[in-house]
């Protein structure tokens, strides 16, 4: 976030349109320099439809900080319950969900010095024990566990990663846009040409195993606000939820455009008119014209269900193709990559 104002434009007002406009649950921040006074004048601003959940470290107020931001919209916020693990760095919350159902977000700042990071993670797995273990744990993580998430590709230092690969384990947390996306290369920082041009994925949403069935949409994108971090995002459902079915076919349009399928079912109209014309001469309880269009609807739809799953498959891998193609490219930049 880089502090609240950007060119004195208070960037929360930005976060209120950006949570309403996408239907955010919950979003994590991290650098947010926001005092507990602040916090406090926030929450009680008429128009701003968030309930605002923060840690800052009381010695350094003008750096670090997170928060966790909830759309009162579409999230229960009242008997929410936090621990601050890490000042300024680590902060579990307890979200009332489903019924008597909880959902446990642990979000985190890492610090950047490989040392200091490497003890974070020990420090978080200490003030962890006795709590409730998160589902979800993201952030900016300040390291990557695999040299593909950095261009150029680099394995960072082995004793923080093996302590965050020790805690994730231990919580049973995966990295869920790496689970969907185990090939493709894109990232959510990028320094600038003067600072040498560097890419990296340290910014990543972690789920616990037994979620991950239940998560999808997982995505990188441009976050709507000015900052040098893209946006990590998914949307992850609950277990309890009711089974959902597919609702009513429609046709697609597209398979409009499909001549082959057009003339078979010109060929079923001259089939039904037939039949309709036969049955006015003997019409019987099966011979008749509401039996023969009945038949005329079921054979069309089949034959153009047939026609949109041969249609969609190709459609969908020319179109991920080239989007890997372009998110993989090292030669474009990220506002190319995300036009």
């Amino acid at each position: 976030m880089r502090g609240r104002w950007h060119e004195g434009s208070d960037k929360w007002k930005h976060i209120n349109q950006i949570v309403k406009d996408q239907k955010l649950g919950v979003l994590a921040l991290q650098e947010t320099h926001l005092t507990k006074d602040e916090e406090s004048i926030l929450n009680s601003t008429p128009g701003l439809r968030l309930r605002i959940i923060s840690s800052i470290d009381p010695t350094h107020t003008n750096a670090k900080g997170v928060a966790l931001v909830l759309n009162k919209n579409l999230v229960n916020t009242s008997g929410v319950k936090t621990h601050e693990l890490v000042p300024g760095r680590a902060l579990l919350s307890i979200i009332p969900w489903r019924k008597d159902d909880t959902f446990k977000i642990l979000v985190i700042y890492a610090p950047n010095d490989p040392q200091n990071n490497q003890y974070f993670w020990e420090n978080v797995m200490s003030k962890l024990r006795g709590l409730p273990h998160p589902d979800v744990m993201l952030g900016d993580f300040n390291l990557v566990e695999d040299a593909l998430d950095r261009l150029p590709p680099k394995q960072d230092s082995s004793g923080p990663t093996s302590k965050l690969k020790e805690l994730r384990t231990r919580l049973r947390l995966r990295d869920g846009w790496r689970t969907e996306n185990p090939d493709t290369l894109q990232y959510t920082f990028a320094q600038s040409a003067y600072q040498g041009g560097r890419q990296s994925r340290i910014d990543r949403i972690y789920i616990k195993e037994d979620l991950l069935p239940f998560s999808r949409e997982w995505d990188i994108s441009p976050p709507g606000l000015h900052t040098d971090h893209q946006m990590a995002s998914a949307r992850i459902s609950s277990k309890t939820m009711p089974f959902v079915g597919t609702g009513r076919w429609s046709m697609p349009l597209y398979v409009l455009k499909d001549k082959k399928l057009g003339d078979e079912i010109i060929e079923l109209g001259k089939t039904l008119h037939k039949q309709i014309l036969e049955s006015k001469a003997q019409r019987t309880v099966t011979s008749n014209p509401q039996a023969a269009f009945k038949n005329f609807k079921t054979k069309a739809i089949d034959l153009c269900r047939i026609a949109a799953k041969k249609t969609i498959p190709m459609k969908r891998n020319k179109l991920m193709s080239q989007l890997k193609a372009t998110m993989s490219d090292p030669l474009l930049s990220d506002e190319d990559k995300h036009i």
